[in-house]
């Protein structure tokens, strides 16, 4: 077995058959499947228990293909014949080359995460010789479902025993102050829509309030969208940080005063119902109807809400 390239060590854990499995034991082997146009290119299904045909000819190259993660183990291969294959792994999976004209074995290679064992024999009419034999994998399908599952229930989880309803649009009133939307009998606490306008009107946004956490400032026309700074202590002035939710401006504080300004026009904004302690946000997301949640620890995919 050729070491030559090789980027982690193969080494023989067993010395195997050197034929091919023989009898009934050759009809269970499976014949992988095209996995599109190239016939060559040839896909399985992943089972334990389940050895796999490989098709190989003289001065053809076999490449087989994990999934992203998984190598072979230091000492994590066996097979039949070492003379008359050449084999290498690296990141991606393990390369064998026939160096004898009549090469058939089988091979057994152990993985940070299978098992997978492969029968080498000559192409034939049933199977085009395997340039590269990738697998599906149902266990790590099975994982990210139950993954998908954990995170939708640990995201309703929070949104059910959430104490603060996601703040909603306030129109700006023709005196400045904000009015409410809001449906009328709720329960929840409302968010703070307590802002006073003075200045150049043209800059004020068609809706603005805040949730205790972050400040909305909505710009629901086609304008440009002004500078927006906020007011420190000492009177000075520091623009925001901040980023966009489709027409809105979402201000990641909030403060007692705010100051727009677009070339020489200006506009103050006071927040009569500033609190400088805010609130907790249980979400952790600025977004209605969702939440942020940890990761499960030893996931290896990531998996979107």
């Amino acid at each position: 077995m050729s070491r030559t390239g090789l980027r982690s060590p193969l080494g023989v854990v067993a010395i195997m058959a050197a034929c091919a499995l023989a009898g009934g034991r050759v009809h269970a082997l499976e014949i992988p499947r095209s996995c599109g146009a190239d016939p060559h290119i040839q896909c399985a299904t992943y089972s334990p228990d389940q050895a796999y045909r490989v098709a190989t000819m003289p001065g053809r190259v076999v490449m087989i293909q994990f999934e992203p993660g998984e190598h072979i183990l230091k000492d994590g291969g066996g097979i039949g014949d070492a003379r008359a294959w050449h084999v290498s792994v690296n990141d991606s999976g393990a390369l064998l080359k026939p160096g004898a004209l009549q090469p058939e074995t089988n091979l057994v290679l152990v993985t940070n995460r299978r098992t997978y064992s492969l029968s080498l024999v000559d192409v034939s009419r049933a199977q085009p010789a395997t340039w590269i034999l990738r697998f599906d994998y149902p266990d790590t399908k099975a994982k990210t479902a139950a993954e998908q599952l954990r995170r939708r229930e640990a995201v309703s989880a929070v949104l059910a025993g959430q104490q603060d309803t996601p703040a909603g649009p306030a129109r700006t009133g023709a005196t400045g102050a904000a009015v409410s939307p809001g449906a009328p009998g709720s329960s929840a606490p409302a968010a703070n829509m307590q802002y006073m306008m003075r200045g150049d009107r043209a800059l004020a946004p068609t809706a603005l309030w805040d949730d205790g956490r972050f400040t909305y400032f909505r710009y629901a026309t086609a304008r440009d969208l002004p500078t927006i700074f906020t007011k420190l202590p000492d009177g000075s002035e520091a623009t925001v940080n901040f980023h966009m939710e489709g027409d809105t401006v979402v201000v990641h504080e909030v403060s007692k005063t705010f100051i727009i300004r677009y070339g020489q026009a200006v506009l103050g904004i006071r927040n009569d119902g500033y609190s400088p302690d805010g609130h907790y946000n249980r979400t952790a997301s600025s977004l209605p109807g969702t939440a942020r949640i940890e990761r499960a620890h030893g996931s290896r995919d990531r998996v979107d809400d």
